[in-house]
This record gives C-alpha cells, sequence and structure tokens, in this order.
C-alpha cells in the first residue's frame, strides 16, 4: 500500500475455494463458512487461442480455435467470404445436483462439480438456412439443453428484433446501419397483448373505472395511448414517453411495497439485476397473475394484478405531469432519458442529450428499471464489415481515440455516434494517409 505499511489479510481455502466470511461486512447467522468456487484454469490455452483465432483464415477453422477459449464466456460471431458461424466460449462445471443459483452444503458431496462439460457441447452454428446469425445475449438454447450453461440471460426483445429485420431480405451497408441504430422494441406488442387477453382485458377496464375521481381519466389516457403505440422510441416521442413511464411506475407500484424502501438493500439489488438479466419487472407484466407481489402490504384489502396495472397507468400520467409538465402533446421521451458522457471523477464533460431506446431496442441505452431514467448502458463501438466493397471494414467509437482530455481526439467521436457516421477503416497502404493521416506513432521494444 503506497505511503503506508503493508495491510496482510489471512485468507482461508477449502476444497471448494476460499472463504467469503471476512469479506461479507456481517457474520452469518447460521455460523457458516460460505466458500466461492470458481472453474479452475490450470493449463488454460486461451491465449494461444486467441492468437490461433486470429490467424483463422476460415470460419472452420476459427470455430476450431474458439473453443479453446475457456477463460472467458463469450459469444463470438465469425464469417468468411462464404461462411458464418457462431460460438459460445467459456468453462461450464458439470454439477452432480442443483444449478449454483443458491449456496449449496459444502458438506455433502451430491453438490459437487464432476468436471467440466465438454466444449463439443458448447452451443454453436454454422451456414444456418436462415441465412444469417446473430446474438444479443438472449436466452438460445432451450430449458433441458444437454450442459448447464447460464441462468442469466438478456432480455428476449433485441434478439426478436433482430430476426425481424435480418429476415426481411439482403442486406447491405445502409440496413446495417440502420439496424445498429433501430430504436423499436417489441415488448410494447407484448404488453398490448396482455392487456387484451381474454381474462385481463375487462378486469382491466373495471380496476381503472373503480379508481378515484383524479386518477381515473389519467389512467383511461395511458391506457389509450398504450394500445396505439408503435414501439418506436425515438426521443421525441410522446407515446413512447408514456410508455417509458409506465413501465417505471409499474415496477415500483408491484414491488416497493415488499423490497422498499428506495434506499434499502433490497431495493437496490432489485434494480441492479434489471440492468444484468431478463427481469421480474417484465416477468410480473407478461405474466405471474398469481404472484403475492400484486398485493400492496400497505393497504388492509388484497389488491390482483388488474388493480395495480390500473394505479400504474394513472401514475405513469401523473409522473409525466410532474417531469414533463401539463402538456401531454408535447412529451418527449428523450428530455427524460438522454446520454451525458463523464470522466474518471465523474464530471460530465459531454451532454446531456437526448436519447431513444431503452434495453430492449437494438441500439439499447438501458437505464435502471425503478430507478430512474439516466442511461446507464449505450453502444460503446459499431462495426460493420462488407465484403462488397474495396475496404470492407468501417467502424465509429462512441467517445474518442484518445484518453488525454487535453487530446483533440478525447471527445470528438461522439458527434459521429450521434449523426450515424462510421470512419473507414483499411486495410490497404496505399488508403492509410486519407483516413489515418501521414503522422505515424512507432512502437519499438526497449533495448
Amino acid at each position: 500500500v503506497k505511503g503506508q505499511r503493508p495491510i496482510r489479510e489471512a485468507v482461508y481455502e477449502t476444497r471448494h475455494g476460499p472463504l467469503l466470511n471476512s469479506a461479507q461486512g456481517t457474520a452469518l447467522a447460521n455460523g457458516f463458512g460460505l466458500a466461492l468456487q470458481t472453474p479452475n484454469f490450470n493449463d488454460d490455452k486461451t491465449l494461444d487461442a486467441f492468437f490461433d483465432l486470429s490467424r483463422a483464415q476460415n470460419v472452420e477453422k476459427a470455430s476450431d480455435a474458439s473453443r479453446e477459449i475457456r477463460a472467458i464466456t463469450l459469444n463470438l460471431v465469425f464469417a468468411d467470404a462464404s461462411n458464418i458461424g457462431w460460438q459460445v466460449t467459456g468453462r461450464y462445471p458439470n454439477r452432480r445436483e442443483g444449478e449454483g443459483l443458491l449456496p449449496s452444503p459444502g458438506w455433502e458431496g451430491r453438490y459437487d462439480w464432476d468436471g467440466y462439460a465438454d466444449p463439443m457441447l458448447h452451443p454453436y452454428d454454422q451456414d444456418p438456412a436462415q441465412g444469417w446469425l446473430g446474438t444479443a445475449n438472449q436466452r438460445v438454447i432451450p430449458h433441458g439443453y444437454g450442459m448447464q450453461l447460464s441462468n442469466s440471460w438478456s432480455a428476449p426483445e433485441r434478439g426478436e428484433r433482430m430476426a425481424e429485420l435480418a429476415g426481411a431480405g439482403k442486406h447491405d451497408t445502409r440496413s446495417l446501419i440502420a439496424m445498429q441504430y433501430d430504436q423499436t422494441t417489441t415488448f410494447a406488442a407484448k404488453l398490448k397483448k396482455m392487456f387484451e387477453a381474454p381474462g385481463m382485458a375487462q378486469p382491466l377496464k373495471q380496476a381503472i373505472e373503480a379508481l378515484p375521481v383524479a386518477d381515473r381519466g389519467k389512467a383511461r389516457e395511458a391506457y389509450s395511448r398504450l394500445m396505439v403505440f408503435d414501439g418506436k422510441l425515438s426521443p421525441t416521442s410522446a407515446d413512447a414517453a408514456i410508455y417509458e413511464l409506465f413501465l417505471q411506475e409499474s415496477t415500483r407500484q408491484i414491488f416497493l411495497d415488499e423490497l422498499g424502501p428506495e434506499n434499502s438493500p433490497a431495493w437496490k439489488a432489485f434494480t441492479a439485476n434489471g440492468k444484468l438479466s431478463y427481469a421480474a419487472q417484465a416477468d410480473h407484466l407478461l405474466g405471474r397473475e398469481d404472484s403475492p407481489f400484486w398485493d400492496d402490504t400497505r393497504t388492509p384489502q388484497k389488491e390482483d394484478k388488474p388493480a395495480i396495472l390500473a394505479r400504474s397507468l394513472a401514475a405513469a400520467i401523473s409522473a409525466g405531469d410532474s417531469q414533463l409538465g401539463g402538456d401531454h402533446k408535447a412529451w418527449q421521451w428523450g428530455k427524460l432519458h438522454r446520454y451525458e458522457w463523464k470522466n474518471a471523477s465523474g464530471q460530465t464533460v459531454r451532454g446531456p442529450v437526448p436519447a431513444g431506446g431503452d434495453h430492449t431496442t437494438l441500439n439499447t441505452a438501458a437505464f435502471t428499471w425503478g430507478q430512474d431514467f439516466n442511461t446507464t448502458l449505450a453502444p460503446a463501438m459499431r462495426l460493420i464489415v462488407d465484403f462488397g466493397q474495396a475496404e470492407p471494414l468501417m467502424g465509429q467509437n462512441g467517445t474518442g481515440q484518445s484518453g488525454n482530455p487535453a487530446s483533440a481526439n478525447y471527445l470528438d467521436s461522439i458527434d459521429p455516434w450521434l449523426k450515424r457516421q462510421y470512419m473507414s477503416l483499411p486495410m490497404q497502404p496505399q488508403n492509410f494517409d486519407k483516413v489515418y493521416g501521414s503522422k505515424r506513432l512507432t512502437l519499438t521494444p526497449g533495448k
């Protein structure tokens, strides 16, 4: 430790990994030790595999090389002039029992691992009949697949939208740029289908009519606007603002009474998890009619799903009134949801700029569902390879090429990123000066 004497910590190892009790902050009430078991990477060949992948001349060799990438879990997609491929990498334990979702009793051997899954079992595909491959970290294997891959998947909507666009016909550079900037969510259509379901449509309308007079009109307005919403999360859309306000307020109406208050560890963990994988928020909106979370624990009566949805519709308009003003036609999603670039010290260096999309759109702009609309995730880099062009490679960086705030290249990629402008990345020497300029930075080994 710089400027002071070394700090020594005792780490206790078990056959299932190091004990984490000293890092927990609070002792476990049952007195047990908590160990973390992770895959063993002795004799790992991941770095060699990446080197082999960089030299692969075709999809077949790329697939063979990628199966040896075991130290990191990735969805790899690759292509040559005639073929396309997809491969999942990583090292996945063969569990005798359980799925690893909860701590297991380490003294019982029935929860131990029996080695690791054969890489040949890892999900992969080559040259599918549909003519394209894509991944958005969504579930891509069915329940009961031959190995346990994960229990944490991103929401399916980005993959669904990708399939809609990719399957629409032949593509070129322009259509791929449009796909990378697409801000249409398929979740809106699912939400409308839920509203119109035989067991929901009439009870929901009755629940809206049962609201206090002050809320009844608000719920009706939100409902009617959502039923005609086309799913396009444009930053200038008023209907997109109502849609997202409903998602936010429904999360609070469903879960905050059980998991709150907002500064509680339970609520913070719940909202944070919504950014990492398919979330309970979506799960409850599209189903879970018998969930105990529909009941508002703050009231003596027992609420059901239609009652909470009706409250959420009214709350969406109330929240919009307080944040966007009383002129509902002037509401814009981008006035709630914005891009903002900050440095390592947390200081804003560019923005805020209106943002469209959300965590379910291909042009992702995620926020913390149930907390606020601040953008927490956006594409850092975009890349397109068009083998029909003399220089196939083009791309863009979300900020700038330099990490030095004093450099002219610190933030100079933001405007092209916002305006859908890509930079050619030439591979032919005769084109270097035109794109990169005549200056060269040469790195040589020290003597």
